[in-house]
């Protein structure tokens, strides 16, 4: 009898790769691609990412064309292993929309959740694809009626994504929002029985929006969509400075103050900041366990330290221990904050937050009485740290940055496009949930 190596078997399909799902993210800076090993700590496999060209940034139409031409190169370039592709619907082409439905008549909730959107978007229920999300436990849930999360995608858009995937000669076997997709990559901390108490806010801080998921656990309780990112942020200084796009960027990023009341010549509330961090460095060097930053090699076994940095004192606010994977969001000392006296984005911001402090009334509204305990920063903006900064302070909130693939375990050797681990990489959190994702295709 012939003898065949494990390379023919899965040539001739008898050796199947499904454990091996590659996770695409087509994100509005970056289109990024990741695979993993299946484990407890998954293993790298291959990561890729290709950067947005800044004349597509703003258009996510063409974006979205050049990214689906660009897809066959980067899969053949990075290394990746398998047919099989797990794909996020990206926020700027899904509605999300908390509703309502009565459900005692027996219709299906995916068809229900579609003829309530259809009506609010003026479309044919068949020119969509819903996913409802039952959101258990709330208070305006009935015997009759039930609080769904309406993520919903054009089928022709859905369409487009499966054909760009089969256009590598590659199998699509997954298609997820990107809310749900970005809490599968927390599971591995809030898998626990207790932690289905747990209250957690996930900001997604991207360059075109941010999405804001509240959890209790593992459960996804809430969702929005907000039409505000890193890009907005850049146009604002782009005007006030009178400089392009990029050297706004350059300029945003390097600022520890993003609003003139906020720097150190305004007022004085990072010395409080700083002294609070002082405090807890003290506490964690006492137990001889020093804080490491999330992008560090090993950060996911790293100690967890006694509690998150936060501005300010509030009901809401709750002592919470970082995720492992993450770090507290460091105070910059009053000396090093620095504010370009040309730039103020406090308009900006204050409607992002705004936004968000909605977002969590009406959580509460939901849910009273049950206080958001945390908020953990993800997304491409999440490594600016005054913007984490400036946001938790409004919020109230104990906040910690995460870095998804701190988690993983490697042996130095895999392919990497554009990818720096030695550097934390929060913008990773989508991709990572993807590979963590069920294959429902």
């Amino acid at each position: 009898m012939p003898k065949f190596g494990l390379n023919r078997l899965r040539s001739i399909g008898l050796l199947s790769n499904a454990g091996l799902p590659i996770a695409v993210d087509f994100g509005a800076a970056s289109l990024k691609v990741l695979q993993a090993h299946a484990g407890d700590p998954p293993t790298l496999v291959a990561a890729a990412e290709l950067p947005t060209p800044e004349a597509l940034a703003g258009d996510p139409a063409k974006r979205l064309a050049w990214q689906f031409e660009q897809l066959p190169q980067v899969m053949k370039s990075g290394g990746f292993k398998g047919k099989r592709v797990v794909c996020a619907i990206p926020a700027s082409h899904t509605f999300c929309k908390h509703v309502q439905l009565a459900t005692g008549d027996g219709a299906d909730l995916a068809d229900l959740t579609a003829s309530a959107v259809a009506g609010q978007l003026a479309c044919l229920p068949d020119s969509l694809l819903c996913r409802p999300v039952v959101v258990q436990g709330a208070s305006t849930a009935t015997a009759s009626k039930a609080e769904v999360i309406a993520l919903t995608a054009a089928r022709a858009f859905v369409g487009r994504l499966m054909d760009a995937v089969r256009a590598c000669r590659l199998e699509p076997v997954g298609m997820h929002p990107e809310c749900v997709a970005l809490l599968r990559a927390f599971d591995h901390i809030t898998r626990r029985a207790e932690d289905a108490g747990l209250v957690s806010l996930y900001l997604d801080m991207g360059y075109g929006t941010t999405t804001v998921a509240v959890a209790h656990g593992t459960d996804l309780v809430f969702a929005k969509h907000i039409s505000i990112g890193g890009r907005l942020l850049d146009q604002t200084v782009s005007k006030q400075a009178f400089c392009g796009l990029g050297e706004a960027r350059a300029m945003r990023l390097r600022m520890t103050a993003l609003t003139r009341a906020s720097s150190p010549a305004a007022a004085n509330v990072p010395a409080g900041m700083a002294a609070l961090e002082a405090a807890i460095r003290k506490a964690q060097a006492a137990q001889g366990r020093p804080m490491q930053a999330a992008g560090a090699q090993g950060a996911a076994e790293a100690a967890e330290p006694a509690g998150g940095v936060a501005t300010a004192t509030e009901d809401r606010r709750a002592t919470s221990a970082a995720p492992k994977g993450c770090s507290m969001v460091p105070a910059p000392s009053p000396a090093d904050a620095e504010i370009d006296p040309r730039v103020d984005l406090r308009e900006p911001l204050e409607t992002l937050t705004d936004e968000i402090s909605m977002c969590l009334r009406y959580y509460d509204g939901l849910f009273p009485g049950r206080r958001v305990s945390r908020a953990i920063f993800v997304g491409g903006e999440a490594r600016h740290t005054a913007l984490c900064q400036h946001v938790a302070k409004a919020l109230r909130l104990p906040a910690h940055v995460a870095d998804p693939l701190a988690r993983l375990a490697r042996g130095g050797g895999e392919p990497l496009l554009n990818v720096a681990l030695n550097q934390p990489q929060p913008g990773w959190a989508v991709a990572m949930g993807l590979c963590l994702s069920p294959t429902d295709l």
